[in-house]
């Protein structure tokens, strides 16, 4: 079995018992997952900030 067809075959059994997510529920699950990404976001600028004012710094000193 390829994975396209187990993928068809899953969605059609769970298309009859699909659950629905309470909008306060799926409010809060998208908050956390804004919150994951700026500290991805953040953690990756504050990396680059560095080693940029490193390199400006080293510069001077040159």
């Amino acid at each position: 079995m390829t994975q396209s067809s187990s993928r068809s075959s899953s969605t059609s059994q769970s298309s009859s018992t699909r659950r629905y997510i309470p909008s306060e529920a799926y409010r809060a699950m998208l908050v956390r997952d804004g919150e994951r990404r700026f500290k991805e976001w953040h953690k990756a600028f504050l990396q680059h900030q560095k080693a940029y004012l490193q390199d400006l710094e080293r510069r001077r000193k040159s």
